[in-house]
């Protein structure tokens, strides 16, 4: 048994000799595209619908802000000796107005919005309740499926609602 010059002092040889025959029989060229084409509708899909979440809730925030305006405007000009028929359009305007980039059109003011009385019997010390609703279209991209429709939509709706964004606010009249 003969032993060469470097194991004699320790050292590892600097060539190693391959075998000729490859152990593998695959390569694993084009594996990372293979994932890539596997996870990458998962992940865009996943994308666009934080980007759908993310609109509905601005939607939501930006219609909730207005309807505490639209309830601000009415609780202190129906005290204020406006009257309560121009406190309640005051108030209808202020909601249109404070809603920002949503459409302004499409915000419907529910017809029992000024409480269990009408709008034109408010005195002070009495509670008034606005409430407002906006549409809001998730269309879930490539399937066809809407989970709010916007009324007059064309794609399948599995939501029993007409607005999926609704805002009430209650305040007393000062």
């Amino acid at each position: 048994m003969s032993r060469s010059r470097a194991t004699d002092f320790g050292f590892r040889p600097l060539i190693r000799v391959q075998p000729t025959g490859s152990i593998r029989t695959g390569s694993e060229k084009g594996a990372a595209l293979y994932e890539l084409a596997m996870v990458l509708p998962l992940l865009s899909m996943l994308l666009v619908g934080i980007i759908y979440c993310g609109i509905a809730f601005y939607d939501y925030v930006a219609l909730e802000n207005a309807v505490a305006a639209g309830a601000r405007i009415l609780a202190i000009s129906a005290g204020a000796g406006a009257g309560p028929p121009t406190a309640c359009s005051l108030a209808e305007t202020a909601l249109k107005n404070a809603a920002g980039s949503l459409h302004q059109s499409q915000i419907t003011i529910a017809p029992e919005t000024f409480g269990a009385s009408t709008c034109a019997s408010l005195h002070a010390d009495d509670w008034a309740t606005i409430s407002a609703s906006y549409p809001c279209n998730l269309a879930i991209p490539f399937t066809g499926v809407n989970l709010c429709p916007v009324q007059g939509s064309s794609t399948s709706t599995t939501c029993p609602f007409s607005y999926c964004i609704s805002s009430t606010t209650t305040v007393r009249i000062e």
